[in-house]
């Protein structure tokens, strides 16, 4: 096997990653406007003669599916990732010596470059895998815009995440087998009736909205540092992070609105109504006038998620990597979300993610090194053979 994997990793084309890296980064396809860059992306993958099925549940971020293997009964390996952006402006795309710079290089259609290439080599070499290999995009991921419709409805098809799946982003160097679940909260204070003058309103009893949010805040913050107090050997502690406080326009002037938002990271253990417990008891524990109205919304792009150390997704990238660079690749825990947390959580299955080294997702200037495409595909390659097997080998 140790001999396949070699030839096959020599086989890695730089110049072709490259291109095709800068090709897709080319395409500009924000959070809602994906089509161009799935359908080039689609097309991409036939030319290897792949079947590819493009779904429009989401008209304008579409889903893909391309097989290769229909072996019943026999183990499959999903590689996902998603080929949407954030909005944030960016240069126009270029390459610079060994650099790729443009929306999306690292974040993460450098990774989808790699999925690409790793399955032109396996094709091109006739390799019989002993299982069944899918590659998976979507859109709809990148929050607020998106909060993973498409994976979502992958996930409900039960035929594209079957046994384990090989996320194309995140860390190169360490392998997260657990991570923090993201809870996105949104708190409205309101008041009937209009603005009115501070000195009209104070002698009528009328409350100002900003006076709760300010305190609310302040027990958000409280809360925070009393979570620090007990942090988790891999995660840290969960945590409170304020984003935004809003309300008011003029000095003087009692509003009838507040606003504030943020984000509450919690560990694997926890579901979603335990999550708005905490928020219920929180909104409770400051006092409130009877004239004011609280509402919160709470939303996410994933809970936390846990991947056994012993599972054979697991052992299978930490071969691969071994084999590839040489080092053992080190288990840790993961802070932010990615689509690993809903494929665990959601799908059932074994999850990890691996990525091509970026560290500039969503960044003024994002860019990626191309060795590190290069890397993470040889490393895609090992995984897949580890994982499913090869006839003959």
């Amino acid at each position: 096997m140790e001999a396949l994997v070699r030839k096959l990793t020599e086989q890695v084309d730089a110049e072709r990653l490259r291109d095709l890296t800068l090709a897709l980064v080319r395409i500009p396809s924000p959070t809602g406007d994906a089509v161009a860059v799935t359908e080039f992306y689609a097309q991409t993958v036939r030319s290897l003669g792949v079947p590819v099925e493009i779904l429009y549940d989401y008209p304008h971020s579409p889903c893909t599916i391309a097989r290769y293997g229909h072996l019943p009964n026999a183990p499959t390996l999903t590689l996902d990732g998603h080929l949407d952006t954030i909005h944030a402006a960016h240069v126009t795309p270029y390459v610079e010596g060994n650099r790729i710079y443009g929306r999306g290089a690292g974040d993460m259609k450098s990774g989808i470059a790699a999925m690409v290439e790793a399955t032109r080599i396996l094709v091109e070499s006739g390799v019989q895998l002993k299982g069944n290999l899918i590659l998976a995009t979507h859109s709809l991921h990148e929050a607020p815009v998106g909060h993973m419709e498409g994976l979502r409805a992958l996930i409900a098809r039960g035929d594209v995440f079957v046994d384990a799946a090989l996320v194309a982003e995140g860390a190169c160097d360490r392998l997260a087998i657990r991570g923090k679940g993201q809870a996105l909260y949104e708190i409205e204070i309101t008041r009937e009736g209009e603005v009115l003058h501070e000195n009209v309103a104070r002698p009528r009893g009328i409350p100002n909205p900003l006076d709760y949010a300010v305190r609310l805040a302040a027990r958000i913050l409280e809360r925070n540092e009393e979570l620090a107090r007990f942090p988790d050997d891999q995660l840290g502690p969960e945590t409170f992070f304020i984003g935004q406080v809003h309300g008011g326009d003029f000095y003087n002037r009692v509003p009838t609105r507040a606003f504030l938002n943020g984000v509450h990271r919690c560990w694997p253990d926890k579901d979603w109504p335990q999550i708005r417990a905490e928020f219920e008891r929180l909104l409770s524990s400051v006092e409130r006038h009877p004239g004011l109205r609280v509402d919160l919304e709470l939303g996410g792009n994933g809970l936390g998620f846990e991947t056994p150390a012993e599972a054979k997704i697991v052992k299978a990238l930490r071969r691969a990597y071994q084999d590839v660079v040489g080092k053992e690749l080190p288990l840790t825990g993961e802070l932010s979300v990615c689509d690993v947390n809903v494929i665990v959580r959601e799908a059932g299955i074994p999850a990890v993610a691996h990525g091509t080294g970026s560290s500039t997702a969503h960044a003024d200037l994002e860019w990626v090194d191309l060795e590190g495409i290069v890397r993470a595909t040889k490393v895609y390659l090992a995984t897949i053979v580890n994982y499913l097997g090869v006839e003959g080998a």
